[in-house]
């Protein structure tokens, strides 16, 4: 036990970045393995056990503004890691993290660890499903997605809060917005705009897609011999994006696909 002690203090004392060691969430991964815990015990037992005899929950305007809150706050996060760096730098392929207390460094940190704060936020729709009666949409793929993305932005914020590893934050933030306007406009059921949308639908899957290519490519860069950047993040992070890209090509074949070569035959 005293060595396990040991390389916690180690891991999470001297090797994690000391400026978020007093930020709210960040000083120990025991506040997101608790959240994480207590997530899935409700989503999975204690939550359906709720809703069992129990009519759904209707939540629409909840959901309504909650998608709103979506689309702001990830245009903001987006808006603030672009603009703390990576408009400027003459170097997208290894860009080290800068750990002073710069006005930028602080800046990149900062939205960083927001990007945390929206993650954990995210819990929130997979409550929203227990209490709408929602089972369906429960999945694997949804759940992982959630509990992978909240822990990758934590460690990013505790370990490596700027340069090359924030790139994934920027194009998952426009992926987010589009799919959160997506959700806004499911609430209009005018019969054009139902339409309009279900032919979109498969290209917001498409849009994840594209968006875990393009961060698998950036992300490789820093395993490249010149690249100054410490891997072991990049080691982590590269098997959890393509399990996830593998999950959601496997939603895509299951759900667009295959339903369209039924139709055929």
């Amino acid at each position: 036990m005293e060595r396990v002690a040991e390389y916690y203090d180690w891991l999470f004392n001297e090797v994690a970045d000391p400026r978020v060691k007093d930020w709210a969430f960040m000083g120990s991964p025991i506040y997101p393995l608790a959240i994480t815990i207590i997530y899935l015990f409700f989503v999975l037992v204690a939550g359906p056990r709720y809703m069992k005899n129990r009519p759904a929950y209707s939540l629409n305007t909840f959901t309504f503004y909650y998608n709103i809150f979506q689309v702001i706050a990830c245009f903001v996060i987006a808006w603030g890691v672009v603009t703390s760096g990576w408009t400027t730098t003459d170097n997208w392929r290894c860009w080290p993290v800068d750990y002073s207390d710069s006005p930028l460094g602080m800046k990149m940190l900062t939205f960083a660890w927001l990007t945390t704060w929206i993650k954990l936020i995210e819990y929130v729709e997979t409550i929203v499903f227990v209490l709408r009666k929602k089972d369906r949409q429960i999945s694997f793929l949804h759940l992982y997605h959630h509990v992978s993305t909240l822990w990758v932005s934590w460690g990013v914020t505790k370990f490596q809060g700027g340069g090359s590893i924030t790139f994934p934050i920027i194009p998952n933030c426009i992926v987010h917005i589009v799919m959160y306007t997506y959700y806004l406009l499911t609430i209009n059921k005018n019969p054009r705009v139902q339409n309009f949308l279900k032919k979109i639908k498969p290209y917001i899957t498409i849009m994840q897609m594209v968006q875990f290519c393009i961060i698998i490519f950036m992300i490789a860069q820093v395993l490249l011999p010149d690249c100054s950047i410490p891997p072991y993040f990049t080691y982590a992070f590269l098997p959890n994006i393509l399990l996830i890209f593998y999950l959601f090509y496997d939603f895509y074949n299951k759900n667009f696909v295959k339903p369209q070569v039924q139709k055929v035959k």
